[in-house]
């Protein structure tokens, strides 16, 4: 696609092709239109970078090579303050693709940041939670992101000292503040983010003792919890509420249903590629997941269908090899939370309660169904990709048939 496809008139391509962007916007066009945008959000990018490519002009830009990050945060700044956030709402989107493309040219001047005190201790302890630990990516970019504010705390000119002058006292300090008012689980991660990080600072000697002892505890009960799943009618519901008829619904319709069928974790659906399915064995494989082992299932004819319809239908061209992609442009695999979000509004809307929204809920209705179906907990920690059947024992507290055959009397209390 060029710029002769969308302006008809030659005045407007001669100001379109003023310096500095001119000579890009060709390409610009060609880059959008793979991207998977629609000829109209194209038309109205150009008609933004136009504006901004004037603005350029105002500010004595004359080369590409000029450009900064800077002028387009003052440009999407001015049009807002002059215009409103309603009319210059497609500003920041088409300038933002537009310096994303110059930056992918190579035509940008790059413009350093100055790294923190503390990077170079923090890249040698994402080393060694890769390395020396194997942590999963999910799990390391847990762990950054709660040591950091730890490392901020520290004196930034002369880390390494600093380290070695952190007492028992800072670290029960620092771990009250940030752990205060926190779930269960957030107090646990900043607790194995603090200790992991002080054994590698002991590993590498930049301190003395044990710091990891003075992270203080986390009191939890082990299957305490009571998994809240979706009943077999409300899943049902659930199915029938999504339409097929757009693109969205398709996909929608297609995860929930393998989601359904065969209870596998919400990450395992996103990370789905086209040749996990193995259409000519009628399987479907599903890649290991925080620790867990692979899963290979029969794919049903349901679970066929309904992926055979999306891709037909509903998946959009792209290079990715992920089944499930976004359904606007520009097109990538879904992230955690746009399914998060595609499954809990789908779940609310039909108003399903007593249940965890959200991809999880539909695995606990897996394995309910499962355990009521008389499959032995072994069974059932194999199909859900558990290494350690222990995992599995959550999900005895719901198996009521069972639990109602094991209390005994209560023996009378004499007065």
């Amino acid at each position: 696609m060029v710029l002769e496809d969308l302006l008809r008139r030659s005045w407007e391509l001669t100001r379109y092709r003023r310096p500095p962007l001119g000579l890009e916007l060709e390409g610009f066009c060609q880059w959008l239109h793979e991207q998977g945008y629609s000829r109209s959000v194209i038309r109205s990018h150009i008609s933004k970078v136009s504006q901004f490519n004037q603005y350029l002009r105002y500010q004595g830009v004359r080369e590409c090579r000029e450009i900064q990050e800077l002028h387009a945060d003052r440009f999407i700044g001015k049009r807002l303050r002059k215009h409103g956030r309603v009319s210059s709402r497609h500003t920041a989107p088409a300038v933002r693709c537009l310096m994303k493309y110059l930056s992918s040219r190579g035509v940008l001047t790059s413009t350093a940041e100055i790294p923190p005190p503390y990077q170079g201790v923090l890249d040698e302890y994402v080393e060694y939670l890769r390395h020396d630990r194997a942590l999963a990516d999910c799990t390391i970019r847990i762990y950054r992101h709660y040591l950091i504010p730890f490392l901020q705390s520290l004196d930034g000119k002369h880390i390494l000292r600093s380290l070695s002058e952190v007492s028992p006292h800072e670290v029960h300090a620092f771990f009250a503040k940030h752990a205060q008012g926190k779930a269960d689980t957030t107090r646990g991660q900043i607790r194995a983010t603090l200790r992991t990080f002080f054994a590698f600072c002991a590993k590498q000697g930049y301190v003395t003792g044990h710091l990891a002892e003075a992270v203080p505890k986390v009191f939890s009960y082990r299957l305490a919890n009571v998994p809240r799943h979706l009943s077999e009618q409300d899943a049902q519901k659930l199915l029938e509420s999504i339409d097929r008829s757009t693109p969205a619904g398709r996909r929608d319709y297609a995860m929930v249903l393998l989601l359904h069928t065969y209870g596998v974790r919400g990450a395992q659906i996103r990370a789905l590629c086209l040749e996990d399915i193995q259409w000519r064995h009628s399987r479907i494989r599903f890649r290991p997941c925080k620790g867990g082992k692979e899963i290979l299932d029969p794919l049903t004819d349901e679970g066929g269908e309904s992926l055979l319809d999306y891709l037909r239908h509903g998946r959009p061209k792209t290079i990715h090899r992920e089944v499930f992609l976004t359904d606007r442009a520009p097109f990538h695999p879904l992230k955690a939370d746009n399914l998060y979000i595609r499954i809990a509004s789908r779940m609310r809307r039909v108003g399903v309660s007593g249940a965890a929204l959200g991809p999880h809920a539909l695995r606990h209705a897996f394995a309910t169904r499962m355990l009521n179906g008389g499959q032995s907990l072994k069974a059932i920690a194999d199909m859900l990709g558990h290494r350690d059947v222990n995992s599995t024992f959550i999900y005895t507290k719901v198996d009521f048939e069972t639990l109602q055959q094991l209390p005994l009397d209560w023996p009378e209390v004499s007065p």
